[in-house]
């Protein structure tokens, strides 16, 4: 049985923007403090919007911000919707908030929406060739990773851009090529990973968030879950697929 149930009637959008993106992850955090649940709490960083401006080639609202939250809220009562959304702002504020913009109609949520929707357009034109890890840590924790990001940035010389979704601490991080030597790019890649995934773990998250771990990543599956764990998804494997038929060697490498 396919159980449905129907699309809200009634959505509000909230661009905000910050100054810093402390502010930005704290304000996503006491949203959901206070119980409020959006559809969505997407984040973006200036370096982000900015590329999706040349791309689009138009400017998009409220760019002189450092960091931007794009909320969505949705129900089945307008009077409940706006309730929310008069909640929400008030939070943003109380966050140090610098601006934020409402949209209650389709043409101005697609506007607002644009720059999110591009951004993985506008990174690929920006550099054809780039590497995307797909990190998970606490809420709370989002700007301590973006300021370690920052760091491995100015450590390896290659440009990196995070968005992702602060609801859930889900941090896309996009590790751009540019112009720069092929060799070079292969050698330093595993390295930029590596230590991506050190900083989501020390922070209490872990490597993946909803791209899962597949075959590029099960090298470190070990360091994230540690051996027993692994030995236990073995188990699993083993239980369900005795004569290791599904996908074999993906994850679980034969045995020596």
């Amino acid at each position: 049985i396919l159980r449905l149930i129907p699309l809200p009637r009634v959505t509000i959008d909230l661009l905000v923007a910050f100054n810093e993106f402390q502010a930005a992850a704290d304000t996503a955090s006491a949203i959901i403090e206070r119980q409020i649940l959006p559809a969505s709490i997407e984040f973006m960083e200036q370096d982000s919007l900015l590329a999706c401006e040349k791309y689009l080639k138009k400017e998009l609202p409220l760019h002189d911000a450092a960091a931007f939250l794009l909320i969505k809220l949705d129900g089945n009562r307008k009077e409940d919707v706006q309730a929310l959304c008069e909640s929400v702002g008030e939070v943003c504020f109380e966050h140090d908030a610098v601006d934020v913009l409402v949209a209650d109609d389709r043409p101005t949520q697609e506007r607002l929406w644009e720059g999110r929707r591009a951004v993985v357009d506008a990174l690929k034109e920006r550099s054809p060739v780039n590497h995307m890890e797909d990190v998970v840590v606490p809420r709370a924790r989002i700007s301590d990773f973006l300021r370690e990001i920052r760091k491995l940035q100015e450590k390896y010389g290659y440009p990196i851009i995070c968005f992702g979704h602060s609801g859930d601490g889900n941090v896309h991080v996009n590790v751009l090529k540019e112009d720069r030597p092929e060799d070079k790019w292969k050698g330093t890649i595993p390295k930029i990973s590596e230590e991506i995934f050190d900083i989501a773990l020390a922070l209490g998250g872990q490597i993946t968030g909803e791209h899962g771990v597949g075959a590029t990543r099960r090298q470190y599956l070990e360091k994230a879950v540690g051996p027993k764990t692994v030995q236990f998804f073995r188990g699993i494997k083993q239980l369900f697929d005795p004569s290791n038929i599904l996908n074999p060697g993906k994850i679980f490498p034969p045995r020596r």
